[in-house]
Formats: structure tokens, sequence, C-alpha cells
């Protein structure tokens, strides 16, 4: 059997493509220094799988084969990263990450971390910017969703860039290191049954919706009484509640069932 090659991302977020060039539909994302396994390499893109078996094109320009991974990893924490050239705010900028990239440390001092990128290339960056997987809890995965209020909608996106609906369910649960499917229709597949009743719904589970009743289109993760954070435009709050400030007709007219992974 051929060794499968094993790659790691080398920009902050990487685009996956339904195809091998760039007008093809973006299909999800990978971060920097991201494991991705190469299934089939072209001239200017490689098809390749994620951890959770999504797969994708992804362009040569943005990964480079596997090294330096002995170095312990640490997680970024706040939503964007700056890497700097020095241990100093004020020192170039040499790359950039968001949360949830776990980075190659190689030393420590004074408050910063030296990093080194994918290419070999080491930067500083500060410790403060990084912290622990969170435990797998309803409210932690309540307050991870809040953290991303106002972010954009970005199909295809899983980053403090722009999050599509499953994209942001996928990246709150991997917060919590709990591994979800990457689409709302696999994550409806996979969570185990709760109710039909939107207003059985706990903190943390998940409401599931379809537009036509026949595929799963839409996910938000509860936050009790009804309420639900999603990725529609921008994160945001809504309602399945009538007679509550936030409540949308269409996402109750939409709605499937509740499930969850608790």
């Amino acid at each position: 059997m051929n060794k499968v090659e094993v790659g790691r991302v080398s920009v902050s977020v990487a685009n996956l493509y339904r195809e091998d060039n760039y007008r093809s539909e973006i299909i999800s994302q990978a971060l920097l220094a991201e494991k991705i396994f190469i299934e089939e390499k072209q001239k200017n893109f490689s098809k390749i799988k994620q951890t959770d078996d999504y797969s994708g094109w992804i362009s040569n320009y943005q990964w480079i084969p596997e090294k330096f991974y002995d170095y312990p990893l640490k997680m970024v924490r706040t939503h964007w990263l700056k890497i700097y050239q020095e241990p100093m705010p004020d020192a170039v900028t040499i790359a950039e990450a968001t949360i949830g990239s776990r980075l190659p440390v190689c030393q420590s001092a004074d408050g910063w971390l030296q990093i080194i990128l994918p290419e070999g290339q080491t930067g500083w960056a500060q410790e403060s910017s990084f912290g622990e997987l969170l435990p797998l809890t309803r409210m932690n995965a309540v307050h991870l969703a809040e953290e991303f209020y106002g972010i954009p909608y970005f199909w295809g996106g899983r980053s403090s860039h722009g999050f599509d609906c499953s994209g942001l369910i996928q990246s709150v649960f991997a917060l919590m290191a709990r591994q979800l499917p990457r689409d709302s229709w696999m994550q409806q597949r996979d969570g185990i049954f709760v109710s039909k009743d939107p207003l059985r719904a706990k903190p943390g589970d998940l409401y599931f919706f379809s537009d036509d009743r026949a595929r799963i289109t839409h996910v938000g993760l509860s936050a009790g009484n009804g309420r639900l954070i999603h990725a529609r435009g921008k994160v945001r709050s809504n309602s399945l509640q009538p007679g509550q400030p936030e409540f949308d007709k269409n996402l109750l007219d939409t709605f499937i069932d509740v499930r969850t992974y608790f």
C-alpha cells in the first residue's frame, strides 16, 4: 500500500474547492498548520482529505509537506493572531492565524512564544493569545458560539473571517475537543434525536432546518428557551418561540428537529 503523503496548511485560512480551480465552489476551509492528507496532485491544486474525512481541492501554494511537528502544539484562543518577526508588537508581521489553529512552539520568553511555521520560518506570538480546549459542556458550547456574534456569513467558512452555519457549529465543538462532521445534513445524521418540539431543546443541542423538507439546509445551536445562535447573514441569535423579540417565523416554518451531541 502506498504511503499517504501528509501536509500542513501554510496560510491562515485556505479555501477548499469542489474542483481543481479557483472558479469552483468553496466547500470548506483549513486553518494554519492543520494536518491534511494528500489524495491527488495536479499542477496547481491537490485533492486533500481533512481529519474529519472531508475532501476538497486546495491550492498547491497554500500547503507544504509535513515537518517540524515534534514540538508541542499550542492552540490559538484569540480570534485573530499576528505572528511577528521579533518578540515585540511593533515588529514586522510574517503570518496570521485564527482561533482553533494549533501551532508548534519551540521556546518561550518573557510572555512570548516562538512559533515554527510550516515552511520552517520562525516567528513570535504573544503567549496570552493561546489557551486550552474547554470541557465539553452545554454552557461552554453556548458561550463559545456567543463569542462569534457579528462575524459575517461566508459559504464554506469555518474561521473567524467568516462562517457558514455548519462551519460555526463544527468550530464551536472543535474548541471543546469534539469533532463533528462538516455539513449540516451530516451533523443531523450523526446527532442523537431529541425531539420535534423546538421548545424541548436544551442549551447546546442543535436545531435542524430544511427549506424544502427534503434535505437539511441549516443548523443552529440552542441557547435555551427556544433561542438559537446561528450563521445567517452573520452570526446572530433568533428565537423559535412566537412572541419573543427575536422570533423568526421562517425558521419555525422550516424547523425539522432537535438533535444533540451531549
